[in-house]
């Protein structure tokens, strides 16, 4: 039980006191407080350089097929100005519908971490690290389809995505995608296409711009959350983009075909799953982690107990040789392993 403060009235002494400094505050004789030095405030660990274009995006309007600027988050250590420092990406999720680099989902009384979140704690960590931007299938994108043949696309997960895109879709009062309308199929397909090729605009802007964010072009690693993960894992593994590894939180594949790109030499992977994740990622997990072993790919599975789809960066995770570990922690652990520390 709280108990009531007690209140009680000061002396008449107190009161002279009080009034003798509500003289001399405002007559202006009260002493200021010592200015703090530069060494006393905290400086931020980052430098943070928000709306960064890198490329641009076709998206059809009422109006014909336009071009609209793609931007990212970029976040540097602060420590100091350093070249060659090891660099992440990170992109966002919300079913390719919606969200942003900046966006927080939050659901249940859960509230996740923005791709920007995490970008900030990698920043602290030593790393550069890149929050992009994307175009969502309300836009109605339109990818060039020019690093990838038909042959390469896969329309199986698709279905799978479509249940939770349709909720999604219901909250944002659009109508349902329907399996069986062709548009319906094109439409969700374009988006999933569209954020792979945004992302490799990405990958290959700060590649050619290495100098500019004081990084090492071959130390690049992805990430992503959700409709990130996969747009993450879809230009790592199936369009074969130049990165040394990818992470998952909470992803997988759809749109293209993964079975005869992987190899023992992609790009190693890291995946989060949460302990009562999405129905679709749950049931397409074991098909997937049977693939990596098959092909010799360097992966690492790590559950998130307690949580779905959407999960804090600090929360504890639980790997298949029983370690512990905050999902941020055992990013950078990744991190160090793949492109080394800072």
């Amino acid at each position: 039980m709280f108990t009531r403060p007690c209140i009680s009235t000061p002396p008449a002494s107190a009161n002279r006191t009080l009034g003798f400094l509500m003289v001399l505050l405002v007559t202006g004789f009260l002493v200021s407080p010592k200015s703090l030095s530069a060494s006393d405030l905290q400086q931020p660990a980052y430098i943070l350089t928000p709306d960064v274009v890198y490329g641009q995006g076709d998206v059809k309007t009422e109006d014909g097929i336009k071009q609209r600027a793609l931007w990212m988050d970029v976040y540097q250590p602060a420590a100091s100005a350093a070249k060659d420092r090891p660099a992440v990406i990170m992109t966002f999720g919300g079913s390719f519908h919606r969200g942003g680099p900046r966006y927080r989902f939050q659901l249940d009384g859960v509230r996740d971490d923005s791709m920007g979140d995490y970008c900030r704690r990698l920043a602290e960590q030593g790393y550069v690290c890149f929050a992009i931007d994307y175009r969502l299938a309300p836009e109605n994108p339109v990818p060039a389809r020019q690093s990838y043949e038909d042959e390469d696309l896969d329309l199986t997960a698709i279905g799978f995505m479509l249940p939770h895109v349709n909720k999604v879709r219901w909250q944002m009062e659009l109508a349902p995608f329907d399996l069986n309308n062709e548009r319906d199929v094109d439409a969700m397909l374009d988006a999933v296409l569209a954020a792979a090729e945004d992302l490799q605009q990405a990958i290959r802007h700060v590649r050619a711009h290495a100098d500019r964010y004081g990084i090492d072009p071959e130390r690049l690693v992805l990430g992503g959350f959700s409709a990130g993960a996969i747009t993450s894992m879809n230009v790592a593994h199936v369009l074969k983009e130049p990165v040394a590894g990818v992470f998952s939180l909470s992803g997988g594949y759809a749109g293209f075909q993964i079975a005869d790109r992987l190899t023992p030499d992609s790009a190693p992977v890291l995946l989060f799953v949460g302990e009562n994740d999405l129905p679709g990622i749950q049931q397409f997990l074991p098909a997937l982690l049977y693939i990596y072993d098959k092909r010799g790919v360097p992966h690492e599975l790590a559950w998130v107990p307690g949580f779905g789809h959407f999960y804090p960066a600090a929360v504890p995770s639980l790997s298949a040789d029983g370690r512990k570990q905050s999902v941020d922690g055992r990013i950078v652990e990744f991190l160090q392993w793949v492109i080394g520390t800072p």
